[in-house]
């Protein structure tokens, strides 16, 4: 991975606030793949999380669109707080998790029909998280036009519980009112990251609605990557994620 040269980075968050530290996992802590379960999770990345944590008095999360248990199979950090399948399932730091139920049934109706879309075409690849239904079609990248245009049709009836959701090369069936943004207001308003300033990182669409909760706590919004975005702070890949976070843990470290 490529990093970017400090005079490029965003300014330390100031030492005299206390933060939370909020983190996306694709595309902004480790490299975007062809295949979800082809990322690549190394021991430095779990250790530069577990000194953070730690520094940060337990206020870091992960919040992505992933489902929990899929986090935890690459990450393997329990105390770790998080935040699944865009805040349809969320875990505190003392490993006490909850999961929303209210449109599991309107999923299931649609779930058998976004199968039958995948087995008309093997470019074409289906992650079942259980709580939302991730349509991914990297190898296809022409298909999305139509894809959306399907997928759309097959929630028609149930908008009032579901809502479909464009990332990179990938849509996504899930529960309507559920986003990136209601999951960081969620462990906002709980220990231990009540009263703190929030940081957020993250690269993709999915992430604006997190930087606009961001923004409106007056905290720091940085997007990975190039495109249009609410956050007011720039990282060019998850290597120069790496950089700036252990530039932070140094700050923080400092008597």
């Amino acid at each position: 991975m490529s990093t970017t040269n400090n005079k490029d980075m965003p300014e330390l968050p100031a030492s005299d606030r206390a933060w939370a530290l909020f983190l996306d996992l694709d595309g902004t802590l480790v490299d975007l793949v062809d295949h979800p379960d082809s990322i690549v999770v190394d021991d430095a990345l779990r250790a530069r999380l577990e000194t953070l944590t730690a520094l940060l008095d337990g206020a870091v999360a992960v919040i992505s669109g992933r489902a929990i248990d899929d986090l935890e199979k690459h990450l393997h950090l329990p105390t770790l707080a998080m935040s699944g399948q865009h805040g349809a399932e969320w875990r505190n730091s003392q490993g006490d998790r909850q999961i929303a139920g209210d449109h599991q049934k309107a999923l299931e109706a649609v779930r058998q029909q976004v199968k039958e879309q995948v087995e008309r075409d093997d470019a074409l690849y289906l992650e079942d998280k259980g709580a939302s239904i991730a349509l991914h079609y990297r190898h296809r990248p022409e298909a999305g036009d139509m894809l959306k245009h399907n997928l759309s049709s097959m929630i028609g009836e149930y908008s009032d519980l579901l809502e479909l959701h464009q990332g990179k090369f990938v849509f996504e069936i899930k529960g309507q009112g559920y986003d990136k943004g209601v999951a960081l207001e969620r462990f906002l308003a709980i220990p231990p990251f009540a009263d703190r300033c929030p940081v957020f990182i993250g690269d993709d669409r999915t992430d604006e609605d997190g930087f606009r909760v961001v923004n409106a706590h007056q905290g720091v919004a940085i997007k990975v990557g190039t495109g249009d975005s609410l956050a007011n702070e720039r990282l060019t890949d998850p290597g120069a994620v790496h950089a700036w976070l252990d530039q932070w843990i140094m700050q923080l470290q400092r008597p």
